[in-house]
């Protein structure tokens, strides 16, 4: 039993657990099709070259989701895990712009053993919602020149709940996924020249601005657009403050 809390300790806790050729991964909050590890099973054998796998992920909504959800669903899609729009001939790479989700996906061994998934990122406790792990793995993967594949019939239905179906939900996610981007850039690259935290700043102003304005005047479509920005800077600027308050604690003279 894995002690530590956290998506990713308890992901690497069934690695170092567990004998295999392959891993696949979901959550506990899908359904499966009834044919979902058939259908990984038979995409190893045809594709033995692939390092990982993914399938398409449709968000289910417990009751009757807020209408602006339904007619803005496609710009919150990430949000709710929903990911359906490759096909089978998609491959994934270094130069891939968009990964498998975790809440449907599988990884040969042989890789898996290799790249762990880091703890700083995913679903954990706190404040914000944290998600990332599986894409930085997945990436990390095609970095050292795996490859992925895509099987469109290994189908997951990913309910969500009432509690997530809100604005907070949405600004917290888009906020927590932008933090965990800044972080990494910042981290992986700190002589890097960035805009300065002025700058963000405004520009988030005045997106949180364009929010409450298009809220009142627009429809949900534009709103949604300016509130993902908004939490996004957001976000970006809470990276900042707190690697620059690391890195001065780790600049003070010790006594």
């Amino acid at each position: 039993m894995e002690p530590r809390t956290g998506l990713a300790h308890a992901r690497n806790a069934a690695i170092a657990a567990t004998a295999c050729d392959y891993f696949i991964w979901t959550d506990d909050d899908v359904t499966v099709d009834g044919n979902w590890i058939r259908d990984y099973e038979a995409a190893f054998e045809r594709h033995p070259e692939a390092a990982f796998f993914g399938g398409p992920i449709l968000p289910r909504f417990e009751g009757n989701p807020p209408r602006w959800i339904v007619t803005g669903l496609r710009e919150v899609y990430s949000a709710f895990a929903g990911r359906d729009e490759f096909d089978d001939e998609t491959r994934f790479d270094r130069a891939s712009r968009q990964l498998p989700f975790g809440a449907n996906m599988a990884t040969r061994a042989q890789e898996q053993y290799l790249f762990r998934y880091d703890p700083t990122l995913g679903r954990q406790p706190g404040s914000r919602i944290l998600s990332g792990e599986e894409s930085d793995c997945l990436l990390r993967i095609c970095r050292a020149g795996g490859v992925g594949t895509w099987i469109s019939s290994a189908r997951v239905d990913h309910w969500i709940d009432s509690k997530r179906q809100s604005v907070a939900y949405l600004r917290r996610y888009y906020a927590g996924s932008s933090y965990v981007l800044a972080r990494a850039r910042i981290i992986g690259d700190p002589t890097r020249r960035r805009s300065s935290n002025l700058d963000v700043r405004w520009r988030w102003v005045r997106a949180y601005a364009r929010y409450l304005w298009s809220r009142m005047t627009g429809d949900s479509a534009t709103w949604i657009r300016e509130l993902k920005q908004s939490a996004e800077l957001s976000g970006k600027l809470a990276a900042r403050r707190e690697l620059r308050v690391l890195r001065h604690g780790a600049r003070r003279p010790s006594r």
